[in-house]
């Protein structure tokens, strides 16, 4: 009788630990189908033009950036940097410029720098991604040049 219940009791704790493990399973996952954590990743996101979207994956440096907002041009060098692979990072942009209705002007890459430079009616991008040892550092040289014809005064 001992020996039943010395297998019995191991028995029952696998049973209960895998009704556990299949019930938690099934219940973590939405509707949709995915897993908690992809549910809640933050999302990427536009900074300073509402035009240009920066990939999650790297980081803004506020430190090293600049903004310029006048009447005739608003500029912006935002820089960030990240552990992403370059080539990813490229076409991430390459992507989503032309998705927000930017023309790709030239892609130029030399060692350990990729160089993306578009263009719009009124604006101008460049995108530079230097790869380097740790992380992959971006800068973006935004410049939309604004309505002048709005403020002039006619005699």
């Amino acid at each position: 009788m001992r020996i039943f219940i010395k297998l019995l009791l191991p028995l029952m704790l696998v049973c209960g630990l895998m009704a556990c493990t299949t019930t938690g399973t099934s219940s973590s996952a939405d509707s949709s189908g995915q897993s908690p954590e992809a549910q809640y990743q933050e999302p990427d996101y536009y900074l300073d033009f509402d035009d240009i979207m920066i990939p999650k994956e790297i980081d803004y440096n506020a430190d090293d950036s600049y903004k310029l907002d006048n009447a005739k041009f608003r500029a912006a060098i935002m820089r960030f940097s990240g552990r992403v692979e370059v080539l990813e990072l490229v076409q991430y942009f390459v992507n989503n410029m032309t998705k927000d209705n930017w023309t790709l002007i030239s892609n130029n890459k030399a060692s350990t720098v990729h160089v993306l430079n578009f263009e719009k009616f009124n604006k101008s991008c460049i995108i530079q991604i230097d790869d380097s040892f740790a992380k992959a550092m971006t800068t973006i040289f935004a410049v939309e040049v604004k309505d002048s014809g709005s403020g002039l005064k006619s005699k």
